[in-house]
């Protein structure tokens, strides 16, 4: 569940967005290059709520950049793409 300060609709989430989107394509190996360069209030927005959904709606795909772990079931870092309209 969204927490209202991180909803997709809020302005400063889509500001965020918005930001990320303006230097996309990215890739981000790890949660702490992402926090280096858009700051820990942009991965609170990942990690909380809306930022994600607010990329995709501005045609922006946000995926992780890889899997960790034992089953390669850990998300790692973050990369950001055009999200692919089919239609």
């Amino acid at each position: 569940m969204f927490e209202d300060r991180y909803h997709k609709d809020q302005p400063a989430v889509k500001s965020m967005a918005q930001r990320i989107a303006d230097n996309s394509p990215q890739v981000f190996a790890t949660t702490d290059d992402f926090v280096a360069a858009y700051g820990q209030e942009a991965a609170d927005m990942v990690a909380k709520g809306g930022l994600l959904a607010a990329l995709w709606d501005i045609g922006i795909d946000a995926v992780p950049a890889s899997f960790e772990g034992e089953g390669r079931d850990q998300p790692k870092g973050l990369k950001t793409s055009l999200a692919r309209k089919d239609g």
